[in-house]
């Protein structure tokens, strides 16, 4: 037996062995390369190494004599010692950002990139910014500010010094995105020639649903006027139980009159109700799709949109988040649940299968609802309909509220509790961010009430 682990163990070095040689052959394959060499210095070089170049090819040129030989030789030490000096100058940086928890899609966001110098070297002549058109994923996701696109200037860094400089970025989507890579060039010495890196900083921030505009959105108006009567209805004490009647003392909390006992007894009498101290509503966000819905427009002044983008889920999630912004400030306790995919950077959370379930207390800060809607993800029509009939019957301090594209009558389940229902595609209006480009409004109605009764069940 320890013969034989002792053979694995040789046979386990010998590997490595094996795999460390291919890996310096194939780097100095890669080193000894001279296109590879060729493209380098193409891509460093300058307006200051072109003009060396055109100065020393036009001496060779020219008779040779005095000072042609000597503007030649000093074009050719500068060109090849400047290429050199650039290289070995090349700093070592590590990067880190101070970024918030997170961020609404298309709001900007003000991020600080620190850079740590790790070399024994000065680091001099750099510029940094953010690049997001390093890789597709940037591309697609994220919008630097115009006007603050232009990359820092670093004078010197000493060894093992720090530089840090601030930009303004739009995350476009929302999800769990990761921040772009930071891009340094080094044009030490006289801005000869260009070294360039690409740095990762494996940051992440989470990307909320898109904010409503809310004074256009005559749907979101609806909506919010409905939230605001279940947070006033929940407040004054509606769904609570009678336990009893009591004659009314100096001091106490008036509830409620109980004027027939009054008028009987002829002394001021209040009826007492039983309830928690916190009212509980439980949102569920339904995001199977409605087949029968007409898709929203794909074209819209205010962003992109990519192809593979559901405008009509993003436009359900963003209404969801505002209607549990409205609860959550009207001092309401919410329980949110929502099909999810986990992303890591969310905490204080239950898992049950595919959904995610937060808690969130009345007048507290709803950046994790927020978050958990971030990597909500669509599910089958059969799926949801499982979950609203798991919920509970009302009763006790249970009220339940759902965001739907769908409508109540096509959802199939006979044991469903009665729910406040909210289907955000029953309103005519298309805004969502913006007036959609080309969109016509021929078909919406001029009376908010109309829509308003279609919207809730």
């Amino acid at each position: 037996m320890a013969q034989s682990k002792r053979e694995l163990t040789a046979e386990a070095a010998a590997l490595k062995r094996r795999r460390s040689m291919r890996r310096l052959f194939l780097k100095t394959l890669r080193w000894c390369n001279p296109i590879g060499w060729w493209l380098s210095l193409r891509r460093s070089l300058t307006g200051g190494s072109v003009t060396l170049l055109l100065i020393g090819i036009i001496s060779m040129n020219i008779v040779w004599g005095y000072p042609w030989m000597g503007m030649f030789a000093s074009c050719f030490a500068m060109f090849v010692v400047g290429w050199a000096i650039n290289r070995v100058m090349t700093p070592r940086l590590k990067v880190a950002m101070d970024l918030p928890i997170a961020v609404r899609a298309g709001d900007p966001l003000m991020t600080r990139v620190n850079l740590l110098h790790q070399g024994r070297l000065p680091a001099m002549n750099l510029y940094a910014g953010l690049d997001p058109n390093r890789d597709a994923a940037g591309r697609a996701t994220i919008e630097l500010d115009q006007h603050k696109i232009r990359m820092l200037s670093i004078p010197e860094m000493e060894p093992r010094g720090s530089a840090y400089f601030d930009q303004v970025l739009t995350f476009v989507r929302r999800g769990v995105q990761s921040m772009p890579a930071v891009r340094v060039e080094s044009l030490f010495p006289f801005h000869l020639f260009r070294s360039t890196q690409w740095i990762a900083s494996d940051e992440t921030v989470v990307v909320t649903p898109r904010r409503m505009d809310f004074e256009n959105d005559m749907a979101w108006r609806a909506i919010q006027a409905n939230l605001r009567g279940l947070a006033v209805g929940l407040a004054q004490g509606d769904h609570q139980h009678y336990v009893g009647s009591r004659e009314y003392r100096v001091g106490m909390s008036v509830r409620r009159w109980d004027f027939a006992s009054w008028a009987r007894l002829g002394k001021p009498i209040l009826r007492e109700f039983n309830s928690a101290a916190k009212q509980t509503v439980t949102v569920f966000v339904d995001t199977s799709p409605n087949e029968e819905a007409v898709p929203l427009p794909q074209s819209f002044r205010w962003r992109r949109v990519t192809e593979d983008e559901d405008i009509s889920l993003e436009r359900l999630l963003s209404i969801a988040s505002a209607g549990l912004e409205t609860l959550v400030g009207a001092n309401v306790q919410v329980q949110l649940v929502v099909p999810w995919n986990a992303p890591s950077v969310l905490h204080k959370q239950e898992q049950s299968g595919d959904l995610q379930i937060v808690l969130c207390e009345g007048a507290a800060d709803p950046i994790p609802l927020l978050m958990a809607l971030a990597e909500a993800q669509p599910i089958d029509a059969s799926k949801a309909d499982e979950i609203l009939n798991a919920l509970p019957h009302p009763g006790g301090t249970f009220h339940g509220v759902v965001f739907s594209r769908r409508d109540r009558e096509t959802v199939n389940g006979s044991n469903m509790p009665d729910l406040m229902w909210i289907n955000v595609e029953d309103f005519t209006e298309e805004w969502f961010g913006n007036d959609p480009a080309g969109a016509s409004t021929e078909n919406h109605t001029d009376n908010p009430s109309e829509t308003r009764e279609g919207a809730m069940a």
